[in-house]
């Protein structure tokens, strides 16, 4: 009997490794290599590797945490690559020209096993560009719906169109057929669903959702065992279920999310969605202990003493009381601004990238808090660490124009290449949004803090009131 698509998928591993190969003829100049993995487990979890191929250096092997079938995005220089892989996977590329030799780019080429999947990556690229990002600025400066949905219905058979005539002249292995199928249904759903609470509920426009706005539905399924460790599953399934409480005139909150899970999903993949939804604050010891002090199945079991282990090792770092480690950092009028100069003041920082859907959805509250503190000794702070795959010198235009699109009321910073290792580093970021709340003597209150989704309030008027004492 032949094994079914869904099959071929691996399964979620913990230890799992994926490596990069690079050869390159020889160089004049050092330039830097960086991998960035964007996890589907933990919840919004990110690795980032750094390397470097250098004039006595032509030869170099990146490894980082690669824990389903997904993706990474390689930095080479100043072109990034979008790469696919499963964890023990080597990808091998080739570098076969020096940097600057009539070149605008460097000049790279993918071989070996599965080089087909690499070059798709590159040839829809070219092709389409970004077409998600396309249709999500689309949606969110639209006056409605309508023009949302005829965008992205055209989009979605550009892409595969796109998709099935590659097949048709490449040879693919059969569980990337699987992926990049679920892949372009699934990011085509998350957008759709997405885009309607951004438009009714964030930017609180009233309107009439358009005919077979929802036909979309027809082509996936929302309960889907098959792909349960596919990040743009998890994306979609969230906005989903958010939008059927919304429809079911269900209270909206953390808990009751985890609750209407299970009795929609079932007791398996409704376990595990609580997992994986409370492991977006999986470096948190606090967040962890509390949360995860039950009991769950036992085949998840792997899963949880993941999560607590990680949790306890950063038990160590950043504990109350310890100095919060300073930055400087530039906002949107190139001004240098440092966490030193509001010494006296209460500070709440946000981590996030643009990108980002969970940090997109605590945006109201972050101004929310603004407005609340308005005229006190409060400084909510939201520092921007870029955008995933995109350019170096596309870094700071996309802040800027997300911050705006976003309409972020607080001190709004950007932190580049260097600083983002830096304060990854000093503050052990790597799930976001990530918190941190310093007292006015600028000591560290609570690293790992609560969202201002989940009442950071009342936190922040206790370190205002010891402050003040």
């Amino acid at each position: 009997m032949a094994q079914s698509k869904e099959a071929l998928l691996p399964k979620l591993d913990l230890a799992g490794v994926l490596t990069v190969h690079i050869k390159s003829v020889p160089q004049a100049q050092t330039f830097l290599v960086k991998l960035d993995t964007y996890h589907s487990f933990p919840q919004y979890d990110v690795s980032s590797v750094r390397d470097s191929v250098t004039v006595n250096r032509s030869e170099i092997y990146v490894n980082s945490s690669f824990r389903s079938v997904g993706q990474s995005f390689l930095t080479i220089a100043d072109s990034t690559y979008l790469l696919v892989g499963a964890p023990g996977d080597t990808i091998h590329l080739s570098i076969l020209a020096k940097r600057g030799e009539g070149h605008k780019q460097l000049l790279v080429t993918f071989v070996g096993k599965n080089k087909e999947v690499q070059q798709y990556y590159q040839a829809k690229t070219q092709a389409l560009n970004d077409p998600i990002q396309a249709c999500m600025n689309e949606g969110m400066r639209a006056v409605n719906l309508v023009p949302f949905k005829k965008m992205m219905d055209e989009t979605y058979q550009k892409q595969v169109q796109f998709w099935l005539d590659y097949q048709t002249k490449h040879t693919l292995p059969d569980w990337f057929k699987t992926y990049e199928t679920n892949a372009l249904n699934y990011s085509d759903a998350w957008l759709r669903v997405y885009m309607v609470w951004y438009q009714t509920d964030y930017q609180k426009k009233k309107q009439v959702i358009p005919d077979s706005y929802y036909a979309f539905k027809n082509r996936i399924k929302v309960k889907n065992e098959a792909v349960m460790y596919q990040y743009d599953y998890l994306r979609f399934l969230r906005e989903q279920l958010f939008w059927q409480m919304r429809q079911d005139k269900q209270v909206l909150s953390s808990q009751g999310l985890l609750d209407y899970a299970k009795q929609q999903l079932g007791l398996n993949l409704g376990s595990f969605f609580e997992i994986w939804e409370l492991s977006g604050s999986v470096d948190n010891p606090n967040w962890v202990k509390t949360k995860f002090n039950k009991p769950f199945p036992a085949h998840y079991q792997h899963l949880v003493d993941y999560i607590r282990q990680r949790a306890s090792s950063n038990v160590k770092f950043l504990r109350s009381g310890d100095k919060a480690p300073n930055f400087a950092l530039v906002d949107a009028n190139d001004s240098l601004i440092t966490l030193k100069q509001y010494k006296g003041q209460v500070v709440y920082l946000s981590f996030w990238f643009t990108t980002c859907g969970a940090c997109i959805k605590e945006m109201p509250y972050e101004n929310k808090l603004v407005e609340q503190f308005k005229g006190k000794p409060v400084k909510i702070v939201s520092i921007c660490i870029g955008t995933p795959g995109a350019a170096d010198n596309q870094q700071l235009p996309k802040w800027k124009a997300a911050s705006k699109r976003f309409g972020l009321k607080t001190i709004d910073l950007y932190a580049n290449r260097a600083w983002t290792k830096t304060l990854s580093e000093n503050y052990i970021v790597s799930t976001y949004p990530h918190y941190v709340l310093i007292g006015a003597d600028g000591n560290i209150i609570e690293n790992f803090a609560d969202r201002p989704s989940q009442g950071i309030t009342a936190k922040i008027e206790q370190a205002l009131a010891a402050g003040s004492n």
